[in-house]
């Protein structure tokens, strides 16, 4: 049971996330100490608050003084990052009480995920003196928060800065929070803000939902969760929201069951139970890490106000997984207005190629003459959202080939740009070299995937959302 649960947290939680002061428990001067990694974390995502150390062992560490207790420090702190021995957290927690601290992230481990005793009575300890002291506590065992908004970054383990932007994600596994911020942060993901419970001994995913739900900097809400210890609170709770929110929850096997106990104490749930749940609620349910993602990415977009799909395709193979794709997630392939069929015929090179929903555009040979006309298809009344394929062509790679200068264009520009112009959903699919992909990345205002089966996905899972808080439409 959360011991917080019936208090009103909304603006409570904050400081997690815009705290100007923070405070380190266990940063010491010695070189090798590991939570110098939250200070080299804090520099390169630019935050622009001040941190100060707690140690026995007074002194400096990255350019941070380190003073011996708290009321050394010459600033009242707002937040506290402890990472010490397990069995000093109990001390630090009533020394932060009495000093007037009421938000701490404990990253330490070596509390109920142990299984053993000593490990089971110091998560007691902690739960008592939160309960006692009104303390708001994230973790144990855990890699605490972060924002990419003000540069708070506390986690021990190296993060990569991530592109600003309004997608929360709650973790249970510190592990899993490291790696996707790798992948986010070459990906150019969106994030906002960043919560990793660890332990879930004080505060929860339905804490923290709540926050984000009410926090008007957070768009999208993402969750890897592993159990889902009061699941009717937090089910009660996603039910209110406006705002997307998609989840991934492992630990839906016997296998998966025995490993999350061994690290974090979880609980197993009955998956067909949480499936009819999700679904009741809104939840939007997510199969794997890259589902995850993707479907977080596709609320990048503008709002899809129908089912009706433009596929815009370089060859005939695309088209048609594209269209296979469209007949899976249940989207309507309306055909071209007649009008511009009509129009763009005449300016075929070989008049070889049919001019239909999906769209072959290999027989337009003028990337100004394919822009014009995939512009003027998305503002008719015709269509609610378009998947766009290409092929990146290197303009190195190009001087080579003469034939294909008519076909030079900006598509990252040109895509940012017919989603600004037409407000409709598009899902641009870019063949690439591994070479450019960050730099393009970086580059766009919006996601530019991989695969058609990652593209649709977005598209699809944007249109069921929109579908459910508007049925008429």
């Amino acid at each position: 049971m959360n011991l917080l649960k019936n208090i009103k947290m909304k603006k409570d939680l904050n400081l997690f996330f815009s705290a100007s002061k923070v405070v380190i428990f266990g940063l010491s001067p010695n070189p090798e100490n590991l939570a110098r990694n939250i200070i080299i974390n804090s520099k390169r995502w630019n935050y622009s608050g001040k941190l100060f150390g707690v140690s026995p062992i007074p002194g400096e560490n990255q350019g941070i003084k380190i003073y011996t207790n708290l009321s050394q420090i010459p600033e009242k702190p707002e937040l506290a990052l402890v990472f010490t021995k397990a069995n000093l957290v109990p001390n630090i927690l009533l020394e932060c009480a009495d000093f007037g601290i009421r938000h701490i992230a404990v990253s330490s481990a070596g509390f109920e995920e142990t299984n053993k005793p000593e490990g089971i009575e110091l998560a007691h300890k902690i739960k008592t003196i939160c309960k006692e002291k009104g303390l708001y506590l994230v973790g144990p065992n855990g890699i605490a928060t972060a924002n990419t908004q003000n540069g708070l970054c506390l986690s021990f383990m190296p993060l990569e800065p991530s592109a600003k932007g309004n997608i929360a994600f709650i973790t249970q596994s510190g592990g899993i929070g490291t790696s996707l911020a790798v992948k986010m942060a070459s990906e150019s993901f969106p994030l906002g803000k960043f919560v990793s419970l660890g332990n879930k001994t004080v505060l929860d995913e339905v804490d923290f939902l709540d926050y984000f739900i009410n926090d008007a900097e957070t768009k999208v809400i993402c969750a890897f969760l592993e159990d889902l210890r009061r699941g009717r609170e937090f089910l009660e709770v996603a039910s209110h929201s406006q705002k997307p929110i998609i989840v991934y929850k492992a630990n839906i096997t016997p296998y998966g069951e025995k490993t999350a106990s061994s690290h974090t104490a979880s609980l197993s749930n009955d998956d067909q139970v949480l499936e009819g749940a999700f679904n009741q609620v809104g939840i939007i349910r997510a199969r794997s890490l890259a589902e995850l993602l993707n479907s977080a990415r596709g609320f990048t977009l503008p709002p899809i106000k129908g089912n009706r799909l433009l596929i815009i395709s370089p060859s005939g193979g695309l088209s048609v997984i594209l269209a296979d794709l469209s007949w899976k997630y249940g989207f309507e392939l309306p055909p071209l207005p007649e009008h511009l069929v009509e129009k763009y015929s005449q300016k075929r090179r070989a008049g070889i190629i049919e001019l239909q929903n999906p769209l072959d555009l290999g027989d337009l040979y003028s990337a100004e003459l394919q822009k014009n006309f995939i512009r003027e298809l998305l503002l008719t009344d015709d269509f609610d959202a378009m998947v766009m394929a290409y092929i990146y062509r290197d303009p190195e790679i190009l001087k080579f080939y003469q034939t294909l200068n008519q076909l030079q264009r900006d598509l990252v520009k040109e895509f940012n740009e017919t989603i600004e112009l037409t407000q409709k959903p598009t899902a641009c699919i870019l063949a690439m070299p591994t070479r450019s992909k960050e730099p393009i990345l970086k580059k766009s205002k919006y996601h530019i995937f991989d695969n058609p089966e990652d593209a649709m996905l977005a598209l699809a899972t944007l249109r069921n959302f929109y579908q459910k808080q508007n049925p008429k439409s």
